[in-house]
Parts: structure tokens; sequence; C-alpha cells
């Protein structure tokens, strides 16, 4: 390998690792979150441009996907997807979130029983969690 190849392995390991440690900043408390039945407001990337809402969500489930990424799948009650605002289940990346807080608020009845259900790790045929972390 000459210089420029060894600068370039060494810059994409230190973003590897600076990427997973950002990853893993948020994995704590979205997992008491998840363990206690807490709600959460997410800001996630690109929602400040759409002029949103923060993204409320009933955390249900933190998990590793197969590609060592983290994800958390919830109830989102409310906040921008694809522009518009609406409740539905959602799988969020980890590397999308910029900030987290605990709020106020309650499971409704419809997110208590998808949480119910479980989570296999799946979207339809496309199974891409690897390991539960937290629930």
């Amino acid at each position: 390998m000459n210089v420029m190849q060894h600068t370039l392995a060494a810059v994409t390991s230190i973003a590897l690792c600076s990427s997973a440690q950002a990853q893993s900043e948020h994995e704590a408390l979205l997992c008491e979150a998840a363990e206690t039945g807490r709600v959460v407001e997410v800001i996630y990337d690109g929602d400040e441009d759409k002029d949103c809402l923060p993204r409320r969500v009933d955390v249900h489930q933190v998990g590793v996907g197969n590609n060592g990424q983290l994800y958390m799948h919830g109830w989102q009650t409310r906040g921008c997807t694809n522009g518009r605002d609406y409740e539905s289940k959602r799988i969020f990346r980890f590397d999308r979130i910029q900030s987290v807080e605990i709020v106020e608020g309650e499971f409704g009845e419809r997110s208590q029983s998808i949480k119910a259900e479980g989570w296999d790790g799946c979207i339809g045929s496309n199974c891409f969690i690897a390991e539960n972390i937290c629930e």
C-alpha cells in the first residue's frame, strides 16, 4: 500500500468508529423508554427543513441490524413522515436521529396492541434485525 492508501484506510476507520459512537449515544435513553413504556420526542435528520413538530414516538424495541447499525421500532403519533403528519408504526435508523428526549405521554390503544404483538425484525420478507437489544 502506498501512503495515500494508508491515509484513506485510516480516515475510513476513524469515520466508521465515529459513526458507531454517534449511533450509540441514544441507545440507553431509548432502551429506558422501551422498557418502561415511555414516549420520546425525536428530531430526525431532515425534519427541521420540513418545518415539522418533533416526532413523538412510543418506543417498542431497539435492535441491531444485520448491517451492525442500531434501529428503533415504535409507534409514531406525531411528526412528519414523507411530508405528512400521521400515526403509524415505524422503524428509525439511529444514524438519522439528531436528538431524543423522554416526554410525558402514554401509549395509545393501537400502539399498545402493536407492542404486544412484538416485532420479528422483518418488513415483509426482508428480515434485517439480527438481535433485539431491549423492548
